[in-house]
């Protein structure tokens, strides 16, 4: 099942994203959370920062966004209010 959470809530984002992870190398501080995924990564900012990288793909945004965590799925979707992107866990 998908969950849906908003950059506002960033403690639960933050546990979302840590279990997204799925055992990846993850960074959190404060105002970014950051996961690893050997040539891959995800990071999100508190302030609204998204950055994806993937070899031949990248994806930037900022503003206000929803996300939407499919742990079985295993894809991460970043809605904005003229933006969808899905980051499809490697």
């Amino acid at each position: 099942m998908a969950e849906r959470v908003e950059l506002s809530d960033w403690v639960e984002l933050t546990a979302q994203l840590r279990r997204f992870a799925d055992g990846a190398e993850t960074t959190v501080d404060d105002d970014r959370i950051r996961i690893e995924f050997g040539s891959a990564h995800v990071e999100i900012g508190r302030e609204g920062r998204v950055e994806t990288g993937m070899p031949l793909h990248g994806f930037e945004r900022e503003g206000d966004a929803e996300f939407v965590v499919d742990h079985e799925a295993g894809t991460l979707t970043v809605e904005g209010e003229t933006t969808s992107y899905t980051f499809r866990r490697p």
